[in-house]
C-alpha cells in the first residue's frame, strides 16, 4: 500500500507543481527526478555543451599560505602520506591502519619502509591508475600490538625516485591509554570576508594542537566534519556562476554535462589537495593517524536539508555524487566501488566502527547521504549501527559516537518557523531586493538549511529520541560510557542527558549519563558573543524521554581572555579544538557532591552530583603547548565559592578526561593565546 501511495503522489506531480505565477513549488518532486532512490540518484550525466567555459587561472588568494589558490590548483608532482587509523584487532594484536600517497602517472612506484621494533607488514592497492595524470596509492599496513604500557615510534621514510621524505607517529601499546585530539570546521566558508580570514589566519588553532602533540604525542585524530570547504566552487566555476543566476524553473531542472562533470571533479580534487597540503594540517595528517566523517560544507553548504525540487535536482544531485567521490577518495582511502571491502557500512552511507584498545570504541556517523527534509539516516542505518555495536562493544568502558552536527543543542523554534515560511514563499517574492540579499544562492532564506541541519529541529526530533533510547537501552545493558562528540555550530559547550529527578543516583552508575562535546571551529569564523549571550535566554533544560533530563551545562566558569567570572558559561565563540584521554582515576572528586538544605517548614539534607569541571592548563606566550597553569587558581578554602565536599569512597574509574583549548579573541593580559577547560567523564558500573 505504501509503495502504491508513493507512486500516486510521484506520478500526480511528474510534471511537478507550478503556483499560480507559473514557478515551481520548492516541496514538490523535481520534474527532471521525480523517483529518486537516494541523496546521488541523479540522471546520467548529458552529452558535452559549448556554454562551459574554462576554469580562470588560478590566483593566490592567502598571503599566509600563497599556495591556496582561487580555483584551487596543485603545484606538486608528489603527495602524502596521509596516515588513517582503522581499528585494532585485539585477537590478532594487530593496529591496523593505511597511508594515501600519489605521484604522477610517469613516475615509478614510491618505495615506503617503516622503522620501528613492532613487526609492521604493509601492501600497496591502487586505487586510480590515472586521475588528473596522477596515479593514486592506498598503502594497507597492520602493525604489531605489543603488550604493555606506554607508545610505540613508528618511523617511516619514503622514496620517491629522486628524493625522500620521511616521519613519524606513534600508536598505543595494548595497556596504555589512548589520547587524541576532535575538532571540525577546517576552512571558511564564502561569507566571510578576505580581510577576516586575513586577521584570523587559516593555522593559528592548528599550530597549538601540532604543538601539544609534539608534547604528547597523540594517537588519533577525530575529524568532525567540513574539513574541505567547497562553498566558493559557485564562483570559481563560470558555467556554475550563471547556474545561480538561472530563472528558477530552468535552474532545477539543468542538466548535470560531462564536461561540467569533470570540471567539478577537478575542483573538488584539487581543493583537498590544497587543504591537505596546507603545512600545519599536512604535518598532522603524517603524524597522527586520522579518522573522519563528513559535513555539509564537504559537499555545498545544507546539502541534504533542502526541499525535493532542490534536494533532488540533477545539479545538485551531480554536485553530490563528485563530492561522494572525493569524500572516500581523501577522507576514507578508499572509492565507491571498495568502500565496503575497506570496513564502512551502512544502507547508503558510510559510517565507522573502530576499536582503540581494550578501552574505547569510536563511531562515525555519516549524516549527509541518506539525509533529506524528514530523515537525518534510514531506520536501515541505524540497526547496523546497533547491530555493530551490540556485536562488537564487549567489555568496553567507553563509546565515543561522532555526530557532526550536535546530538544535543539549544532550540530556535521560532526562527525555524520564521525561515520555513520565508522557504515557501512563491519566487516573485524570492526577488524583491530586500529577501534576495538575505537569501544563499540557492534561493533560500540563508539560515534555512542550518536550523533543518540540528538534530533537535521538530523534523528530526523524533528520530533523535529514539536514537537515544536505543543508546540508553544499550548502555545501561552493556554497562558503557557513551559520549557524543560533535562540531558545525561555530561555537564550544557541554550539553549532557542524565536520570531525571534522581539527585541520589551517582553518576558511575547512572546509565543515562552522556555529555555532548561540541567543539568547533578549528579554522572558521565563530558567531558573535551577543549572538550567543542570546542564546543564553533561550530554553536551556529539555525531558525530550521518559526519566531523561537533558540541559547545556554551565561548562566555562573563567573568560579565556582575562581569566574574568562569567556571566554566561554555556557556550563561547572561540575557535578550539578538543584533546581527549583515557585515564586512570581512583579520586572520588571526578565527581563532585554538593549537600543542600531544603527548609520548607523542616530541614532535611539532600546530595546533589555536579559535573567534575576544572579549569586545565594553558600555552606559552606566543601559543604553543599545553603546561602553562590555569588562568584562575581556586584556594578552595571557606571564602571560595568552588568549595566542594567529596565523598569519601575510592571509585576507581577509567575516566574519558576531556579538554576543550580555546583560542583567546584578544590579547590575554598574561599573554596566554590558548586557554583550556577540562570535563572528567567516569564510566559506568
Amino acid at each position: 500500500m505504501a509503495e502504491e501511495n508513493l507512486q500516486e503522489h510521484t506520478d500526480k506531480f511528474d510534471v511537478g507543481i507550478k503556483d499560480q505565477f507559473g514557478d515551481l513549488i520548492a516541496n514538490s518532486p523535481n520534474p527532471a527526478n521525480p523517483n529518486p532512490r537516494n541523496n546521488s540518484d541523479c540522471p546520467k550525466p548529458k552529452p558535452k555543451m559549448s556554454t562551459v567555459e574554462d576554469l580562470p587561472p588560478p590566483v593566490s588568494v592567502s598571503l599566509e599560505t600563497p599556495t591556496v589558490t582561487r580555483p584551487p590548483k596543485r603545484f606538486a608532482s608528489t603527495l602524502g602520506p596521509y596516515y588513517q587509523f582503522i581499528t585494532t584487532d585485539l585477537n590478532k594484536m594487530l593496529w591496523i591502519g593505511s597511508a594515501l600517497i600519489f605521484c604522477e602517472i610517469s613516475f615509478d612506484q614510491p618505495k615506503i619502509e617503516f622503522f620501528c621494533e613492532p613487526k609492521v607488514d604493509y601492501n600497496y592497492e591502487i586505487l586510480y591508475e590515472n586521475l588528473f595524470n596522477m596515479r593514486i596509492y592506498r598503502i594497507n599496513i597492520s602493525i604489531e600490538l605489543r603488550d604493555g604500557e606506554g607508545d610505540d615510534k613508528i618511523c617511516w621514510k619514503i622514496n620517491w625516485g629522486n628524493y625522500s621524505t620521511n616521519g613519524l607517529f606513534h600508536i598505543a601499546r595494548y595497556h596504555q591509554k589512548w589520547r587524541g585530539g576532535f575538532f571540525s570546521c577546517n576552512g571558511f566558508d564564502s561569507t566571510v570576508p578576505e580581510q577576516i580570514q586575513s586577521d584570523l589566519k587559516h593555522g593559528n588553532v592548528w599550530e597549538h594542537l601540532n604543538s601539544v602533540h609534539d608534547e604528547t604525542p597523540l594517537h588519533i585524530l577525530l575529524w568532525g566534519g567540513d574539513q574541505n570547504y567547497i562553498d566558493f566552487i559557485f564562483e570559481d566555476i563560470p558555467y556554475l556562476q550563471d547556474w545561480v543566476n538561472m530563472e528558477w524553473n530552468k535552474k532545477w531542472t539543468s542538466d548535470f554535462h560531462n564536461d561540467l562533470k569533470e570540471q567539478v571533479e577537478e575542483y573538488h580534487f584539487n581543493s583537498y589537495i590544497q587543504n591537505w597540503e596546507r603545512k600545519e594540517v599536512k604535518n598532522a595528517l603524517a603524524s597522527i593517524p586520522s579518522l573522519m566523517m563528513w559535513d555539509d560544507h564537504d559537499i555545498f553548504d545544507g546539502a541534504g536539508s533542502y526541499p525535493p525540487l532542490l534536494h533532488d535536482s540533477p545539479m545538485m544531485t551531480g554536485l553530490f555524487k563528485t563530492a561522494q567521490k572525493f569524500r572516500l577518495l581523501f577522507q576514507h582511502h578508499t572509492t565507491l566501488e571498495k568502500a565496503r571491502e575497506h570496513g564502512l557500512f551502512g544502507y547508503q552511507g558510510y559510517n565507522l566502527l573502530a576499536h582503540c584498545g581494550p578501552d574505547l570504541v569510536i563511531i562515525g556517523t555519516d549524516g549527509r547521504t541518506e539525509r533529506n527534509i524528514e530523515t537525518v539516516q534510514h531506520v536501515e542505518t541505524w540497526n547496523m549501527i546497533f547491530e555493530k555495536l551490540e556485536n562488537h562493544v564487549i567489555n568496553i568502558k567507553h563509546l565515543i559516537v561522532v555526530f557532526p552536527v550536535p546530538f544535543s543543542f539549544v532550540r530556535f523554534k521560532l526562527a525555524a518557523s520564521i525561515f520555513h515560511r520565508l522557504k515557501n514563499l512563491p519566487n516573485k517574492y524570492r526577488n524583491i531586493p530586500i529577501v534576495k540579499q538575505t537569501n544563499s544562492v540557492f534561493g533560500l532564506p540563508e539560515l534555512y538549511d542550518d536550523l533543518l541541519d540540528e538534530w533537535t529541529h521538530e523534523a528530526h526530533i523524533d528520530e533523535r529520541n529514539r536514537a537515544l533510547s536505543r543508546f540508553q537501552e544499550l548502555a545501561n545493558r552493556k554497562r558503557i560510557r557513551i559520549t557524543f562528540f560533535s562540531g558545525d555550530v561555530h561555537c564550544c559547550g557541554v550539553s549532557r542527558f542524565q536520570t531525571r529527578l534522581k539527585h541520589n543516583l551517582k553518576p558511575i552508575n547512572d546509565s543515562k549519563l552522556m555529555y555532548q562535546i561540541i567543539s568547533s571551529a578549528i579554522v572558521n569564523i565563530p558567531p558573535p558573543r551577543k549572538f550567543l549571550r542570546v542564546a543564553h535566554y533561550f530554553r536551556t533544560k529539555w525531558h525530550p524521554i521518559e526519566n531523561t533530563e537533558e540541559q547545556l551545562i554551565d561548562f566555562f566558569q573563567r573568560l579565556p581572555e582575562d581569566g574574568r567570572k562569567l556571566l554566561h558559561k554555556k557556550l563561547l565563540p572561540n575557535r578550539n579544538w578538543c584533546y581527549f584521554e583515557i585515564c586512570e582515576e581512583t579520586n572520588p572528586s571526578v565527581y563532585k557532591i554538593i549537600k543542600t538544605t531544603f527548609c520548607y517548614g523542616f530541614c532535611q539534607s539532600k546530595q546533589r552530583f555536579t559535573p567534575a569541571i576544572e579549569l586545565g592548563p594553558t600555552s606559552t606566550p606566543d601559543g604553543h603547548g599545553g603546561t602553562q597553569p590555569p588562568i584562575h587558581q581556586h584556594s578552595h578554602k571557606h571564602a571560595c565559592k568552588e568549595t566542594k565536599e567529596a565523598g569519601q569512597e575510592e571509585i576507581g574509574t577509567q575516566t574519558l578526561k576531556i579538554r576543550l583549548w580555546l583560542e583567546s579573541s584578544e590579547e590575554h593580559k598574561e599573554g596566554r593565546r590558548f586557554v583550556s577547560y577540562e570535563l572528567l567523564i567516569p564510566n559506568l558500573v
